[in-house]
């Protein structure tokens, strides 16, 4: 409450030095380690955290040592740990201090999960970047920044200082791995979804190597002048057990489902190309990889009914995991679970949701996700209006509930769920903490919840 009270008080300029202030501190008290590592950032409104591990793993399979930070976990060499924080990245003492304990680990790379938030408050100063991976831009933390302009220039910033960043020897392979080709100097690279309206507006600064990577093979090169790179499937398809995809002469079995998941390869296999990997290890890594915690997470219940964990918590990744459930689904029922987040984000999005579950689900339950400080009820009664909206069958207490404690609401789900149905629990993902009222964390967990109700 006091660190709140504080930002209110504190004039925009003086808050902004404060936080760049405590930024130079820490990269002085931990003596700059990200300038003795190979530095990975991966910025966008979804897909950052399954994109990390996607590229901390083809890494790893190239034979190089990898520190991560994500969402999801935190990994420091043969470490790893998941992340119990709230925070994608990292405040700038604990960031930095982490950033050190892989260099004294003797890490070669860094993969670190860049926010529009951390950006604002000037996380990333004094991390020499080297690749800079962009997913995707959508109207999320518009009330945080102001106006989505200002949140895509928070995006924008951190490419726009990368060939200014200090320049690092290509690190070594031990033992020496076929698929890595070396060279001299690290390049400064940035990697962009070419399918996103926004590609050019964060493809267009200084680089050494610029990637544009598409599902759509036919999809046009981004830059009029000077095209980029390109690395465009060949063909993408849903194949058991997830996604398939076939590039340049290469058939990738994904354990994940989604086609954004099939996006989100082409950006870490683009990105490892950038730092020399070739395809090989990279279509290695990317098949071992079985699921990715809280995204598109499936377990299946002894109902013989499967249950979706996803992280999805704005309206163009809510939708596409919809989506997915109802193709997971088939011909049986999307039963779908979700709330909003509270704390001064962005309510107008809450009816837009409502409408977008209505029009792919088959039965609703509202409950809750974050409320921070907000009345859980409230958030629900915000909600609602889109679901009632989009079509007259639904009707309260019939296909669609309100039901507010999180565990009652996976229960009920869980309960009307039969064979062949999936129920999606969507909003949290694979965190541990759920933020209530007063600053407070509680522990919470979907997967728990699911496992209890399964035992």
């Amino acid at each position: 409450m006091i660190k709140q009270t504080v930002k209110r008080l504190l004039p925009t300029w003086a808050l902004s030095s404060y936080h760049k202030l405590l930024a130079v501190a820490a990269n002085l008290i931990y003596w700059f380690p990200s300038h003795r590592l190979v530095v990975v950032g991966v910025t966008g409104t979804k897909g950052k955290s399954s994109t990390v591990l996607m590229i901390t793993r083809i890494l790893e399979e190239a034979g190089f040592t990898v520190g991560s930070m994500n969402t999801i976990f935190f990994k420091v060499g043969k470490r790893e740990w998941m992340n119990n924080k709230k925070q994608g990245m990292l405040g700038r003492f604990a960031l930095q201090k982490m950033l050190r304990e892989m260099v004294r680990k003797k890490c070669d790379h860094a993969v670190i999960e860049v926010t529009s938030e951390g950006i604002a408050q000037h996380r990333q100063w004094g991390i020499a970047f080297d690749v800079l991976v962009f997913t995707n831009l959508s109207h999320e933390h518009i009330v945080a920044h102001g106006s989505y302009e200002k949140y895509r220039a928070a995006k924008q910033l951190i490419f726009k200082e990368l060939h200014t960043m200090r320049r690092k020897a290509t690190p070594p392979v031990s033992p020496p791995y076929q698929g890595v080709v070396r060279g001299g100097t690290v390049k400064k690279a940035i990697v962009v979804n070419a399918e996103d309206p926004e590609a050019e507006n964060f493809l267009k600064f200084k680089a050494d190597e610029k990637w544009s990577v598409a599902c759509d093979s036919r999809c046009p090169v981004v830059l009029k002048h000077h095209p980029e790179k390109r690395l465009a499937a060949d063909a993408v398809a849903h194949a058991a057990p997830g996604m398939a995809l076939s590039v340049e002469g290469h058939y990738i079995q994904l354990s994940l489902h989604g086609a954004f998941m099939a996006q989100n390869a082409l950006l870490a296999i683009a990105a490892c190309r950038s730092l020399g990997v070739t395809l090989s290890p990279a279509e290695a890594a990317l098949e071992k990889i079985e699921s990715i915690p809280g995204r598109v997470e499936v377990l299946n219940m002894k109902s013989g009914a499967a249950v979706v964990i996803d992280y999805a918590h704005e309206p163009k990744s809510f939708e596409a995991i919809l989506k997915t459930g109802r193709e997971l689904a088939g011909a049986n029922r999307v039963i779908s679970v979700f709330g909003a987040t509270g704390g001064g984000r962005d309510t107008a999005k809450r009816p837009i949701m409502g409408a977008l579950a209505a029009a792919y689900s088959d039965c609703i339950i509202l409950t809750t996700d974050d409320p921070y400080d907000d009345d859980p009820q409230a958030i629900i009664n915000d909600i609602l209006p889109g679901i009632t909206s989009k079509r007259g069958t639904w009707e309260l207490g019939k296909n669609v509930f309100s039901i507010i404690s999180r565990t009652q609401a996976i229960s009920r789900a869980l309960a009307l769920a039969k064979s062949g149905d999936v129920v999606l629990l969507l909003g949290k993902g694979s965190e541990r903490v759920m933020a209530v009222a007063n600053g407070k964390h509680i522990p919470w967990s979907d997967r728990a919840a699911v496992a209890e109700h399964n035992a």
